[in-house]
C-alpha cells in the first residue's frame, strides 16, 4: 500500500512539474508576437518586421512559420542589406482573411508603399514561393531580383506520408497541438538525430545511407545542430500558425500554373534534386520559363541550407547579391 502512495506521489509531482514546464515554454514562444510591427492596410492589418539598412530583401517565408523565420538570413544584415519579412494571413498577429496570391502582394505593394520602399529584391522560401512570383509579375517595377530557395513554383502535392503522419494528426488537434509542439521541441534537444532522421525521411528523397550520412553531418556540427532547433521553434506553437498553414495547403494544392512572363529582372534559383516537399519539377518550371536566371544544385532535400552545400548557398547569396544594380 505504501509503494502505491508513493508511486502516485511521484506521478502527480511528475505531472505537476511537466504542466509547469509547459506553461513557461509557452509564455516564452508566445513573446514572437511582441515582435515586428502591425501595419493598417485597405486588405486588413499585416504583421511585419524591417531590420537593417541598405536595399531591401523582401523574405517571404516557409510554412508554418511567420516574420521569425527571417532570422535566418541574420547575416546580409552585416553585409549591408535590409531584411524586410511579413507574416501570411493567419501567422502570428496577421488576422486571417482568405487572400489569394494576388490579393496577398497586393497588399504588400500597399505596405511598401507606407513604409516608403521603392524596389525589393524577392526572396521565396518553400511556401513563400507563389508570393515571390507573383510580386515579382505583377509588380515588375517594385522588383530589383528574385530568388527562389526551395520555394513553390508551380503544382504542389504534399509528401504522400505528410497527411497521415501520426505527428501531424497530433499536430493539428486543436487542444493538443501545443502540447505536443512543446514534446516535439524537447525531443530535438533530447534525441536530436533520432528525430532529425524521422524529418528527413519524410522532406527528401535520400536513400538509407544518404539519410545517415545528412544525420551524422548535422548531429555532429553545432552551427547546423543550431540552425535547426532555430528553425523547429520558428514553426511553434501551432496555435499561432495554424490558420495559416491551413491556408497556405488551400492555396498551395490549387496551384494550375504560377505566371512568370513579365519576369525579367536577374534571378537566383536554389533547388535539391533531392527534395520531397518542393520536387525538382518546381527548378525545372523555372528553368523553361525564366529569361534571366542562375541556377544552383544542391544537396540535401528541403533542408539543403544544413547540408553539404550550407557554406555553398550562403556564398551565392552575396554574390548574386553583388551582380544587382540597386540604383
Amino acid at each position: 500500500m505504501q509503494t502505491i502512495v508513493i508511486v502516485l506521489i511521484v506521478i502527480v509531482i511528475f505531472m505537476i512539474l511537466m504542466i509547469i514546464g509547459f506553461m513557461r515554454w509557452k509564455k516564452s514562444a508566445i513573446r514572437v508576437m511582441d515582435d515586428g510591427e502591425v501595419m493598417e492596410t485597405a486588405m486588413g492589418k499585416i504583421h511585419y518586421k524591417l531590420t537593417g539598412e541598405g536595399p531591401v530583401l523582401f523574405f517571404m517565408h516557409g510554412g508554418p512559420g511567420g516574420i521569425d523565420q527571417a532570422i535566418f538570413l541574420d547575416d546580409m544584415i552585416q553585409e549591408g542589406y535590409s531584411i524586410l519579412a511579413v507574416s501570411r494571413p493567419g501567422y502570428l498577429r496577421t488576422p486571417f482573411v482568405p487572400l489569394s496570391y494576388e490579393e496577398q502582394v497586393d497588399q504588400y505593394v500597399e505596405l511598401l508603399d507606407k513604409l516608403k520602399i521603392g524596389k525589393v529584391v524577392t526572396m521565396g522560401y518553400s511556401a513563400g514561393g507563389p508570393l515571390a512570383l507573383n510580386f515579382a509579375n505583377k509588380y515588375p517595377e517594385r522588383t530589383h531580383a528574385l530568388m527562389m530557395e526551395a520555394g513553390v513554383s508551380t503544382v504542389y502535392e504534399t509528401p504522400s506520408e505528410a497527411p497521415d503522419s501520426f505527428w501531424m494528426k497530433l499536430f493539428m488537434r486543436d487542444r493538443i497541438q501545443d502540447l505536443v509542439s512543446w514534446i516535439t521541441i524537447i525531443a530535438i534537444r533530447i534525441a536530436f538525430k533520432m528525430i532529425f532522421k524521422s524529418i528527413i525521411r519524410l522532406e527528401t528523397l535520400l536513400d538509407k545511407e544518404g539519410i545517415k550520412k545528412f544525420a551524422d553531418l548535422v548531429s555532429n556540427d553545432k552551427e547546423r545542430r543550431r540552425w535547426l532547433i532555430k528553425f523547429m521553434d520558428t514553426t511553434v506553437p501551432m496555435s499561432i500558425r495554424k490558420l495559416g498553414l491551413n491556408h497556405d495547403i488551400e492555396l498551395l494544392t490549387s496551384i494550375e500554373k504560377i505566371p512568370v512572363d513579365n519576369i525579367n529582372v536577374k534571378s537566383l534559383i536554389v533547388y535539391s534534386k533531392e527534395d520531397n516537399d518542393v520536387k525538382w519539377l518546381n527548378a525545372e518550371y523555372l528553368e523553361t520559363n525564366l529569361k534571366d536566371f542562375e541556377l544552383l544544385v544542391t544537396h540535401g532535400g528541403h533542408f539543403m541550407w544544413i547540408g553539404e552545400d550550407m557554406e555553398k548557398i550562403k556564398s551565392k547569396r552575396i554574390e548574386f547579391l553583388k551582380s544587382i544594380n540597386f540604383e
